[in-house]
């Protein structure tokens, strides 16, 4: 539809004009054909009625002037010796009604529903006529057109009335033999004793009808030509010509001659209106014009000194691009390089409080407090700083994966030899569980061991002294993956703050941050090695009651490398 409408669009005013005039003659040509076919048709219909009527009269008259005389034709229808002859008036009309068929073409019957002679027997058309007849008196003719021996033709039948001079053969008593020998029907005066019936041929007529048809048709388009060239003419030079005039002033604007001028037409108005308006508008585009040239050229001379001040703010934006990168390097190299010294200290005061446990045990309450205590601060300096080391290689882009099968049991089973001791010194309930069909998976054991360390520590820290925490690992074959749930009875996250302890250095809320320990590292380091290996990582918390966090990684997936 879109696309007939634009081709429509596309169509010259002209053309449309000529369409419409095209589609006006032969919508008029239509109905002046079928006007003029029906008007002629029923001037033909009432000609042929006018001559059955006039046709019909005559035989009346002629059937009453040889009833009036019916007493002179029974004289000279005996002979000398006085027998009958014959000569009776509806032979003598039946005789010039076939010699009138003869002569004319026409044919002319006298019918009746039991007629005296079988010649007089009407036929289909002619026994409806005579139904009609009798049924209505009032009814003076019937008539249609019709076929009568494979030919068109109009067929027209009149009521014979009953008048005082048949009553000598067809009158009363009914069944008494007339003159003629025949019963006698027992009819009285203004009955109606049959009809006359007149068939008409129309092929003379049906071909002046076609002639006339044409002729009217042929007059008719003349005249509908000549006034369709008249209005196209004085269209072409009232509308059409005035509007491409119009056209090529719009022609003369849009190669940039602004100040185009179109003359006043002759043809109406209301075109000389839209020729002012448009050489006003002609007038007002120059001078507007005139107006943005100047502007523009301030407009250009402004933007010409911002781009200078842009490309200054550029080049200064750069050079502290280059001094962040700077200093961002120093950090990280800062960083790294604290991280593993520290490490190495750390490392020989846990192996220092291994070896002081393994040669004898504390000699009192006090002095394995002391034991438990260096080495459960230990342990969680150097996560701290294992998670600073860990980060900082993640900011220099110098982590990568080493993926193998791994058997997620082995993972927790490490975590879980760490951090029995710092559960057991802080009174944690702490347990772990795997399914039994949970499969090996493509990972890297220590990227994985290290984000299960992270959330159980997190979840050790945060849980009070006779707390719960529970690790579950199961297998999810619907979506192909594996779910690790750390889940604890701790302080919990408020809703407010669960996206936001995902991020780096941050931790549930500023008091929290006062009351306990740590670099708000682990939970950020642990969402990066999971999305690492193309998993997620989610929260479930209330605050007062504990969270869960769940981590789902793909069974066999496409390893992401950072």
């Amino acid at each position: 539809m879109g696309k007939l409408e634009s081709n429509v669009r596309k169509v010259k005013l002209r053309t449309k004009f000529a369409v419409l005039m095209v589609t006006l003659f032969a919508v008029a040509l239509a109905v002046n054909v079928v006007w003029t076919t029906e008007a002629q048709r029923q001037q033909t219909e009432s000609e042929l009625q006018e001559k059955g009527l006039v046709l019909s009269q005559q035989m009346t008259a002629m059937w009453d002037f040889m009833s009036a005389n019916q007493e002179k034709l029974e004289a000279a229808a005996y002979g000398s010796t006085g027998s009958y002859q014959g000569l009776h008036c509806a032979v003598v009309g039946r005789s010039i009604g076939r010699l009138f068929s003869i002569e004319s073409g026409y044919t002319t019957r006298f019918v009746n529903f039991n007629p005296r002679n079988s010649e007089d027997e009407p036929d289909e058309f002619e026994a409806a006529g005579l139904d009609a007849l009798y049924a209505d008196p009032t009814l003076t003719y019937y008539a249609n057109v019709t076929q009568y021996d494979g030919s068109q033709v109009y067929r027209y039948m009149a009521p014979m009335e009953i008048k005082k001079s048949c009553l000598e053969c067809h009158g009363e008593p009914a069944g008494e033999l007339d003159v003629t020998g025949h019963a006698k029907e027992g009819w009285s005066v203004g009955d109606v004793g049959g009809a006359i019936s007149i068939v008409i041929p129309m092929d003379i007529y049906i071909q002046a009808e076609r002639d006339n048809v044409a002729h009217n048709v042929e007059f008719f388009v003349a005249v509908l030509v000549a006034c369709l060239l008249i209005v196209y003419a004085a269209l072409s030079y009232l509308v059409t010509r005035p509007l491409a005039r119009i056209r090529g002033g719009v022609e003369k604007i849009q190669s940039g001659e602004l100040d185009a001028k179109l003359e006043r037409v002759e043809s109406s108005p209301e075109l000389n209106s839209l020729v002012d308006e448009f050489n006003k508008m002609t007038r007002e585009l120059s001078d507007l014009y005139d107006s943005l040239e100047s502007q523009v050229a301030d407009r250009t001379a402004q933007l010409a000194q911002a781009n200078a001040v842009l490309e200054r703010q550029r080049a200064q934006l750069e050079e502290a691009n280059e001094r962040l990168a700077q200093d961002n390097q120093y950090k990280s190299d800062f960083l790294s390089m604290m991280s593993h010294e520290l490490r190495t200290p750390l490392t020989s005061i846990l192996a220092f409080s291994e070896i002081l446990n393994s040669e004898g045990a504390p000699r009192d309450a006090r002095e394995a407090q002391v034991r438990q205590e260096i080495e459960t601060n230990s342990r969680v300096l150097l996560l701290m700083i294992n998670d600073i080391l860990e980060m900082s290689r993640v900011d220099a882009g110098k982590t990568e994966l080493s993926c193998e099968p791994v058997e997620l049991g082995d993972v927790v089973g490490m975590v879980e030899s760490v951090m029995r001791p710092l559960a057991e010194h802080n009174g944690i309930d702490f347990s772990c569980s795997i399914d039994a069909d949970v499969p090996l998976i493509e990972a890297d054991f220590e990227k994985i061991r290290h984000v299960v360390e992270n959330l159980v520590g997190n979840a050790m820290k945060f849980t009070p002294e006779g707390g719960k925490v529970r690790v579950t690992v199961s297998y999810h074959p619907e979506c192909e993956q594996a779910w690790i749930c750390v889940a604890d009875t701790g302080i919990g996250v408020a809703k407010a703050d669960r996206e936001r302890i995902f991020e780096r250095f941050a931790q549930a809320d500023s008091s929290v941050s006062r009351k306990y320990r740590g670099t708000g590292l682990g939970l950020a380091l642990a969402k990066e090695y999971v999305e690492m290996h193309g998993g997620d990582i989610t929260l479930e918390s209330e605050l007062g009651h504990g969270s869960a966090f769940t981590v789902r990684l793909p069974i066999r997936q496409a390893v992401k490398e950072e």
